[in-house]
């Protein structure tokens, strides 16, 4: 029995995971072509995920923020900030304007940067744009939209047929 999983779990793709966790192993007889369905609308909605992440790359000018840079920059503008009561003045201006210039962040990204908030989410936006992942994406929020359509319960009402 264990050879038979072993070769059911090596058809299914990443894509598929979902199909096979949440239809096939809770003992759903789910047709074919609404599988079909399934893994047709999560394959139209990966592409339009990596078209935008593609285009955003595209038009991002500048080099690409890490860690480092907004510590360094938060660093920097840490004793101007203390000193004019976290006011965003010329000084810290300048800064925001090299940020943005530098490493193509937008000017509220600059000024958060410099304030030291949300740091790990804009390194992180900047990383999954340069490496071209999705942001997101979500296959079981898919697979349950078509499941609907068809007139299968939501995930909670489940139970196997």
């Amino acid at each position: 029995m264990r050879d038979v999983e072993t070769q059911r779990d090596r058809e299914y793709t990443s894509v598929r995971t979902i199909l096979k966790r949440y239809v096939i192993d809770d003992g759903w007889n789910v047709p074919e072509e609404i599988i079909a369905d399934i893994e047709l609308k999560i394959e139209q909605s990966w592409d339009e995920a990596v078209r935008e992440v593609e285009m955003l790359k595209r038009k991002h000018k500048g080099n690409w923020i890490t860690m480092g840079i907004a510590q360094y920059y938060r660093q920097l503008a840490a004793p101007f900030l203390a000193f004019h009561d976290r006011q965003y003045v010329q000084t810290i201006r300048e800064l925001g304007v090299e940020l943005r210039e530098k490493y193509g962040v937008t000017e509220l990204e600059a000024i958060n940067i410099l304030n030291g908030y949300h740091l790990k989410d804009y390194v992180n936006k900047y990383y999954m744009i340069k490496n071209l992942i999705p942001a997101g994406f979500d296959a079981q929020s898919i697979c349950d939209m078509v499941l609907s359509e068809y007139g299968y319960p939501q995930n909670e009402d489940r139970i196997a047929l």
